[in-house]
């Protein structure tokens, strides 16, 4: 099993971190992060993508778009800004803008295997997280993110309790991780019985 996490907050050791932590120790397979911390510019609407194949920034997101064609799990995390995503997650997601491209403005679909997806927003208070939910889902499906999404885990009261002492989020995470498990084995379960 493949999962690809976008981290979308610049703070080692912060809320959001602590959340990814908790789904990762639990999730089978391989697991890769993405980060402020690797080499992906944001989109620069160079508009190369509207009529050729392919990102002309060349930088860490070209191997990215090689692991989602194959990846099994999405799952896009970030600390609430202002009531939205933060600027490091937009900037990320910003190069997702190629598969978009390819799907509207050139009519072809890029292979890619259809994903379960996960959602982690940790902030300050309650009520914050609407918006970054709905631009998450918007992002998560161009890259083939299967809806409903397996969980959306919120730490919405982070100034007042961490999200590495959030039991109820904490909680979550765990049994996100379990259901992705549980999915991908039932799946290739289900594949090996077809072949034979």
């Amino acid at each position: 099993m493949q999962t690809l996490i976008f981290n979308g907050s610049p703070k080692k050791n912060g809320d959001t971190e602590a959340l990814i932590n908790a789904l990762a120790s639990h999730l089978n397979g391989e697991v890769k992060i993405i980060s402020s911390r690797s080499n992906i510019s944001p989109c620069i609407d160079c508009r190369h993508c509207w009529q050729n194949t392919g990102c002309i920034l060349n930088d860490d997101m070209q191997e990215i778009y090689t692991y989602l064609k194959t990846c099994d799990n999405i799952v896009m995390a970030s600390p609430i800004w202002f009531s939205s995503l933060s600027g490091i997650l937009l900037n990320m997601a910003s190069r997702i803008q190629m598969l978009y491209t390819a799907q509207y403005f050139q009519k072809r679909a890029l292979p890619m295997k259809e994903k379960k997806g996960v959602l982690i927003l940790a902030g300050g208070e309650a009520g914050t997280e609407i918006v970054p939910t709905q631009t998450a889902l918007i992002i998560m499906k161009f890259m083939n993110v299967h809806r409903p999404s397996v969980a959306k885990i919120y730490s919405l009261d982070t100034n007042n309790v961490p999200a590495s002492k959030d039991q109820a989020a904490l909680a979550q995470c765990r049994k996100a991780a379990d259901i992705l498990n549980r999915s991908y084995n039932d799946g290739n379960t289900e594949m090996k019985g077809q072949q034979t």
